[in-house]
């Protein structure tokens, strides 16, 4: 039995280390272990550190590292960029893809929608109801929007109860049973932003990331597929993502 590296991480840094964690393993010996569930959210992180759940490293949203810090539950030096991810929208697979070209566009397809599924919480969530709201169209959208409490967008398209999704394109684009339609309008793109950093209890702390330093990359394509660029000696030394149209690309570093 391998040993383990216990891993604090939301859903699209899930994403990442998923895929990278079986090379992991064979490289290093280490097993990597994912403490939160693909659908949770940073209030469960709270319950779960609050709860004394241990941990090696953390890859989470800015703010809920700021407050691991506070409570001296990470080591603050070792802190570093891991991913950015665009917003972006989904349908059902197979469904016609709507046109949101433009800002006026997306703003159509939102008041055309049937119903549109999207976080209460997180970061997209609050920022996309602020958006709703200077577009003027809150009210409008209130009746159909499917506000979900866990990372559970995609899967409300993909299962038929949302007709469009928007949320981080990473967790769209992992999501069986949904077509990527794009990133929102570059004049209305917000990213969502990933760190990570150690424990102040790993204990294996040689393992799990102290720098970033970019250099290869991993790029998933729409399906899910991992391609890799380049080589590496180290892994989880991942730093933010490039503007492709659909593709998530993250760096790990040498």
């Amino acid at each position: 039995m391998p040993a383990e590296i216990k891993v604090l991480a939301l859903q699209s840094p899930q994403i990442i280390i998923n895929e990278l964690a079986a090379e992991f393993e064979q490289r290093t010996g280490y097993r990597i272990t994912q403490l939160l569930r693909l659908t949770d959210m940073p209030i469960h992180i709270k319950q779960k550190t609050d709860a004394g759940e241990v941990f090696d490293a953390a890859f989470v949203v800015p703010a809920v590292l700021d407050q691991l810090a506070k409570e001296g539950k990470i080591i603050s030096d070792t802190r570093t960029n891991f991913l950015r991810v665009p917003i972006g929208v989904a349908v059902r697979a197979g469904a016609a893809k709507p046109d949101i070209s433009s800002v006026e566009a997306f703003k159509r397809t939102l008041l055309d929608a049937k119903s549109i599924a999207y976080l209460r919480a997180g970061t997209s969530g609050p920022y996309l109801q602020g958006l709703f709201e200077r577009f003027g169209i809150a009210a409008e959208l209130q009746s159909k929007a499917k506000r979900t409490e866990t990372d559970t967008v995609g899967e409300l398209v993909a299962q038929g109860e949302a007709e469009i999704g928007v949320t981080a394109i990473a967790t769209l684009i992992a999501t069986r049973g949904v077509d990527i339609v794009g990133p929102l309008p570059p004049e209305i793109q917000s990213y969502v932003f990933f760190a990570g950093a150690v424990s102040t209890n790993a204990v294996v702390p040689d393992q799990v990331p102290h720098r970033a330093n970019c250099n290869s990359r991993y790029q998933i394509k729409g399906n899910g597929a991992l391609v890799t660029r380049g080589t590496c000696t180290r892994l989880f030394e991942v730093c933010d993502s490039d503007r492709s149209s659909t593709a998530i690309t993250v760096y790990r570093c040498q």
